[in-house]
């Protein structure tokens, strides 16, 4: 899977959940703990690196799975991290 592909099914998850359709969406990350996983993403490309207007979306586990599973396979440029913060090397 490209990371264009990758970036449209967070895309569609993002609207599914959220009911909220952003065409220029960006992923910032994706954190593990130990029962839940988290996505981070912007809206707009405007909004990129400014972490205040970064926003967070729980996963169930068969999003994460199809997202997470698509990224280990591939090694895309979407990053999984741990709840500290540091990059998972496992998710590379």
């Amino acid at each position: 899977m490209s990371a264009e592909e990758q970036r449209q099914l967070v895309r569609e998850l993002v609207r599914k959940n959220t009911g909220l359709d952003w065409p220029e969406l960006k992923v910032g990350d994706i954190e593990k703990a130990m029962s839940s996983v988290t996505l981070f993403y912007w809206c707009t490309k405007e909004d990129v690196g400014k972490r205040w207007l970064q926003k967070q979306l729980e996963l169930t586990d068969e999003e994460a799975e199809s997202i997470i599973g698509a990224n280990s396979s591939v090694g895309s440029p979407i990053e999984t991290s741990t709840t500290n913060g540091a990059i998972d090397p496992t998710k590379r």
